[in-house]
């Protein structure tokens, strides 16, 4: 059971890995931008505190892949005031 856990982690961080290396570059998004995401096959990491720029790929209704830059709140932040 623990070879099975360990080699769907594997796996899965070599998908996130691939989807990467094919990404695009990344576009600046722009307030009131109309975007078509049909599925997100990268997430940014939120793990941190304070204001980022981030980065998600996505694939659009076509299948076209697509990478977003973006700045974003972390979410690592625990209690701090």
């Amino acid at each position: 059971m623990k070879a099975l856990a360990i080699a769907l982690a594997c796996f899965s961080f070599s998908c996130a890995a691939l989807a990467a290396q094919d990404a695009p570059p990344a576009q600046d998004y722009h307030f009131g931008q109309k975007l078509d995401i049909k599925r997100v096959v990268q997430a940014p990491d939120l793990d941190f505190c304070g204001i980022r720029e981030v980065e998600m790929t996505y694939e659009d209704s076509a299948g076209k892949l697509h990478t977003l830059r973006y700045p974003v709140w972390g979410q690592g932040c625990g209690n701090e005031n």
